[in-house]
């Protein structure tokens, strides 16, 4: 029988994944700004990691866009290719750009 494995990409903060990703992510950040990148999950296991790109932190929190976190399409771009080239079949999105649905069959 045949089942399906459902991706999602998510955003991550780089400098939440531990307290010493934070810390090394303060220091060697660029002042008010955070390190994110892509990751692809499934079932909340990061299969897929991007490239990594710099975003200004606000007091209020925003979603970040290109024009002021410059590489953020270039990861994405990069990331679904990665996620394609391994046979996951796009399925849609969500409300933000990189909140992508794929699946790919599961032999159970």
């Amino acid at each position: 029988m045949i089942g399906y494995d459902t991706l999602h990409i998510v955003l991550e903060d780089v400098g939440g994944t531990s307290r010493r990703a934070s810390i090394l992510t303060t220091l060697g950040s660029l002042s008010g700004s955070a390190l994110l990148r892509f990751v692809g999950e499934v079932d909340g296991d990061h299969r897929y990691v991007g490239a990594t790109f710099f975003s200004p932190r606000g007091a209020v929190p925003m979603a970040p866009r290109e024009e002021w976190a410059p590489g953020l399409t270039a990861a994405l771009q990069g990331l679904r290719r990665e996620i394609e080239e391994h046979g996951w079949e796009y399925l849609g999105q969500g409300e933000q750009p990189w909140d992508l649905y794929y699946r790919r069959p599961r032999w159970e």
